[in-house]
């Protein structure tokens, strides 16, 4: 099942220099055989390129550039497609981190737009070096780029963005699995019906290498470690920019740790169904969701951090169950969801720091559309809402709707910390806490442990010049919480049971998870240490 007949890509290594990493141009389309990207090289991705039947290996400390769009017709932004039949082994360190960031022309700290026409001057490789002009992220590795440039620019084909955002400047990073989901009416089988618990990978062109989900929950697509993605988001098709980092139908037998997604046009990472679990986790600075999840995710997810420039961003987390109605541009009110709405979304989802922005104008948390699951000693600040589940109305129509799951306990909300947000911490839409069953939500029933209004104790902090997310700790103003008020996480060997609320430590004196190979940290904007 994961071999299939394809052609064999072709990499064009055209020389070599003695001071910089030679440039590798990837073409758009396939690579077919197993393929290694080593760091003496930087790799162009000129297109949309698809590894099938194969292994991409991608070695610790390689860069790999994605092009800029080239006009409003074409959508071909430098994007990595691993594809259901593929696997991707790169695995970074915190001192050596993958990057994949833009291959775009630098016009004096702003992309290149010699044309005025709103779209930006793509890179050129002749003789493994650029034919002319520099990246306008020359030096990711020790300098990262600012999310806004200096000054503003023209930016035709993302006309609702603001103009000095440094998003959308390539594509990103999509991986595909064989995992269930809960996605129908989507491929179809052939005989007049369509084939349940499969999808087309959105943005895409539909076809086999764009399908994702199925029966093995164990679906192993490799290896993603110590992963920055910058920059990110353009358009693959009308209306839909690329995700940092997608995962669709994605098996637990996947390995996907400290990732790194900064200034994304669109969400930070999202997950189509499937089981994979995720660790360490750092979304800064996205204009759309941090974290996105749909169709029946049974994963789990620890050790997030998520924070919001003020001038832009949505939801810190938005979390559903199901793709339904409307939502997915269907006028007819297709239910794009498997007849039982099977596997329901569970995931596990524990010790994340939101942090939104500091107006206050966006959910925090926000689940709807049949989700529901464990949300356990999390940290929310600075908000619209600390959370909000929404009911049974519009698009949820089904009774499977957030509310109702979480009126039957099938949303467990236990040790988060909400603080600073603009309405009421504990927010649930077109009802009060006091419609639930008593103890599920509030903030005072003895197991809950959810603490509204207890200052967590940050910093205070600028966040385009210094961020310190520790708080919870003794000496900065905040309350410490006691042990006992952690909430207990489920018996499952992935997660790791610590003795704070939030995605870090509260000991001043240990070094934050990261420290060294994230943008911010790199740009010396977000602490090593709680100390600092």
């Amino acid at each position: 099942m994961k071999k299939r007949l394809a052609k064999i890509a072709s990499l064009f290594l055209i020389g070599f220099s003695s001071s910089y990493a030679a440039l590798v141009s990837v073409p758009a389309g396939d690579i077919t055989t197993d393929t290694t990207w080593t760091s003496d090289n930087e790799y162009i991705l000129e297109g949309i390129v698809y590894v099938k039947d194969a292994t991409l290996t991608i070695q610790p400390g390689t860069i790999i550039r994605g092009q800029p769009r080239t006009d409003s017709v074409t959508y071909n932004p430098g994007t990595l497609v691993i594809t259901s039949s593929a696997s991707i082994s790169a695995i970074g360190t915190a001192t050596n981190p993958i990057i994949f960031t833009t291959a775009c022309l630098n016009n004096n700290g702003v992309p290149l737009d010699s044309n005025a026409d709103g779209f930006f001057d793509r890179a050129s490789v002749v003789s493994g070096a650029l034919a002319s002009g520099i990246f306008l992220d020359s030096d990711p590795k020790n300098n990262p780029l600012p999310p806004t440039s200096a000054s503003t620019y023209l930016n035709a084909q993302y006309s609702a963005t603001p103009t000095n955002v440094l998003a959308g400047l390539c594509g990103g990073i999509i991986i595909m699995g064989e995992a269930p989901t809960n996605a129908d009416n989507r491929v179809a089988n052939g005989f007049g019906g369509f084939l349940e618990g499969l999808a087309y990978v959105e943005g895409l062109s539909a076809g086999v290498d764009t399908t994702y989900g199925g029966v093995n929950p164990f679906d192993n697509s490799g290896k993603l470690s110590y992963f920055s993605i910058r920059h990110g988001g353009a358009k693959l098709s009308e209306a839909n920019e690329i995700n940092g980092l997608t995962l669709a139908g994605v098996g637990s037998g996947t390995q996907v740790d400290h990732i790194d997604i900064y200034t994304n046009l669109d969400d930070g990472i999202e997950i189509f169904g499937g089981t994979v679990m995720l660790k360490y986790i750092n979304i800064n600075f996205v204009e759309d969701d941090g974290l996105d999840v749909d169709q029946g995710w049974t994963g789990a997810a620890q050790f997030v951090f998520v924070l919001q420039h003020p001038d832009f961003g949505d939801s810190l987390g938005e979390w559903d169950g199901a793709d339904e109605d409307s939502a997915n541009g269907s006028a007819g009110g297709v239910d794009y969801m498997t007849p039982n709405g099977r596997p329901y979304a569970y995931p596990v989802i524990a010790n994340g720091t939101y942090v939104g922005r500091s107006t206050g104008t966006k959910t925090g948390l926000r689940m709807r559309a049949g989700f529901g699951g464990e949300v356990l000693n999390n940290v929310v600040v600075q908000a619209k809402e600390g959370v909000r589940i929404d009911p049974e109305v519009g698009i949820e129509s089904d009774g499977d709707d957030a509310r109702s799951r979480a009126i039957l306990g099938e949303i467990k909300f236990r040790g988060n910390t909400l603080f600073n947000n603009t309405n009421n911490d504990l927010s649930f839409t077109q009802a009060s806490p006091a419609n639930f069953v008593a103890g599920t939500f509030d903030t005072t029933t003895a197991g809950w442990n959810n603490l509204n209004a207890s200052n967590p104790g940050f910093k205070a902090f600028d966040v385009t010049s210094y961020v310190n997310p520790i708080g919870i700790q003794p000496g900065f103003g905040g309350t410490p919480l006691a042990f006992s008020n952690i909430a207990a996480l489920p018996n499952n060997a992935f997660l790791t049971t610590v003795a704070y609320r939030g995605a870090f430590s509260t000991s001043k004196l240990v070094d934050l998870w990261t420290n060294n190979w994230t943008t911010l940290n790199k740009r010396g904007v977000l602490v090593s240490k709680g100390n600092e």
